[in-house]
């Protein structure tokens, strides 16, 4: 039975729980002005991508990635997953290590790092145990629950900008499309990179209409620009590049008088660490799904080592300057992860459905 709400919902919050973390400052860093290009410039890359991704997967029947790579032979098969497995645990890795700073400066000041990396990964790890299906459950409660916050927040955090900031809307060095050859906005599409993968990997367990969830990917468009553009009009482009989480200093500035709670930024925060723990526990359990193409094991048996591997990896990470400097390492997995695997996609369900059409 298609879960297409389900599916989309697990699509949108794990964007947005990337988005207003990381997005901003890559951006931010990436162009002097005229944000708005390379925001659409990505944007449109990656609706590109996944609808190449999508539609080379349609021509297989409920199947997904794993067994359709498994036709071609299962020794290539590892050898064409192993680097979507690395590039799935660095993801993992670099982000748990990023929240837990975040989560460290922020809420629990005196907790030791190493204590917080453990409860996020424990928490995502245990929701990846109960399986696909309870995470895209879950992701329908979370959605429910945290989306009304997140909204609330964000028209909030208009009150502080001053619109001159905005211009100029068309700079002439952002409009030659210079900015594709600067390392922020490299970095920035690690907002994608991990984000749709999980599409091709559901099936048969879940199934879904890959038209419907392309056409929500639009609602993420405001998300996109107001995460960029609210701290760019709050503190301007030269204060806001300062910033390693520009849209979380500018939620520190939000005040409104009739709320009882004097940080409404600490309730945002944790809608979107939840959606992230989400975001990782599909992340840990198709990284489980692939390394048991190599080792024939239960899900169940990859996934606590492969949570030991990933919390041992994440606490060996020294500061957010290393994390940084990991953003930009996995550019070259992120390249294979977003351009490789969507046009094999395509190869191989083209391939397919000719030799179908032949046999018939």
């Amino acid at each position: 039975m298609a879960k297409t709400t389900q599916v989309t919902s697990l699509f949108l919050i794990g964007h947005m729980g990337l988005i207003f973390f990381f997005y901003p400052g890559q951006i931010i860093e990436g162009a002097e002005s005229s944000h708005w290009i390379p925001i659409m410039t990505g944007f449109l890359f990656y609706f590109a991508i996944i609808a190449v991704y999508t539609k080379g997967i349609s021509y297989f029947e409920n199947l997904n990635v794993i067994q359709i790579l498994q036709q071609l032979g299962k020794p290539l098969a590892i050898i064409l997953l192993l680097p979507l497995a690395v590039y799935l645990v660095s993801v993992s890795i670099v982000t748990f290590r990023a929240y837990a700073e975040v989560i460290r400066l922020i809420f629990l000041t005196s907790t030791p790092t190493w204590a917080i990396l453990l409860l996020l990964v424990a928490i995502s790890s245990y929701i990846a145990l109960l399986g696909v299906e309870a995470i895209f459950r879950t992701s329908i409660l979370l959605i429910i629950m945290g989306t009304p916050l997140v909204l609330f927040v964000l028209a909030s955090a208009f009150q502080n900008v001053d619109w001159h900031y905005l211009f100029p809307l068309l700079d002439k060095e952002v409009v030659n499309f210079s900015f594709l050859f600067t390392p922020g906005f490299a970095k920035s599409f690690f907002a994608f990179g991990g984000g749709f993968l999980y599409l091709g990997f559901i099936q048969p367990f879940v199934t879904y209409k890959p038209s419907k969830l392309l056409r929500a990917y639009f609602i993420l468009l405001p998300m996109f620009l107001i995460s960029v553009y609210i701290p760019l009009l709050t503190f301007g482009r030269n204060t806001a590049v300062l910033f390693s989480f520009p849209f979380l200093e500018t939620a520190e500035t939000i005040e409104i008088n009739w709320l009882m709670f004097d940080r409404i930024s600490m309730f945002f925060l944790i809608c979107l660490i939840s959606f992230v723990m989400l975001f990782h526990a599909m992340l840990l359990w198709k990284t489980a799904l692939i390394i048991r193409v190599a080792i024939p094991v239960k899900q169940v048996t990859m996934l606590i080592p492969l949570a030991i591997l990933v919390y041992s990896l994440s606490v060996l990470i020294p500061d957010w300057h290393a994390v940084d400097h990991l953003f930009w390492m996995n550019t070259i997995l992120r390249v294979y992860v977003m351009l490789f695997i969507p046009a094999l996609m395509l190869f191989l369900g083209i391939r397919h459905s000719k030799k179908a059409g032949v046999m018939t």
